[in-house]
């Protein structure tokens, strides 16, 4: 079982009135006075990313096999916008 996002309605920010965007449970916010962590938050979400799994293949020695590894989400912008091209076929569109 998981989460219906067809069912999930967003609400309203109590701080800024903007609508809320549904993130993934592994979202860990920035300190609300962090400003250039949650620049990169908002430039990732805006392409597309919000905190799901993201896979790299990696052959595995010797065996010509694929692996696939999770990877990190950026911490900053400059590393967000390599990473946004680098895996921009994994974005969700339209959540």
């Amino acid at each position: 079982m998981g989460t219906d996002f067809k069912a999930v309605r967003p609400g309203t920010c109590p701080d800024c009135g903007q609508p809320t965007i549904i993130m993934n449970q592994r979202f860990r916010p920035p300190k609300k006075d962090d400003d250039k962590k949650w620049l990169t938050v908002k430039f990732l979400v805006d392409n597309g990313f919000r905190y799901q799994h993201i896979y790299e293949a990696v052959e595995k020695k010797g065996k010509g096999k694929v692996d696939r590894i999770t990877v990190a989400y950026p911490e900053n912008l400059n590393d967000a916008r390599e990473f946004v091209l680098k895996y921009k076929d994994q974005r969700i569109l339209n959540l």
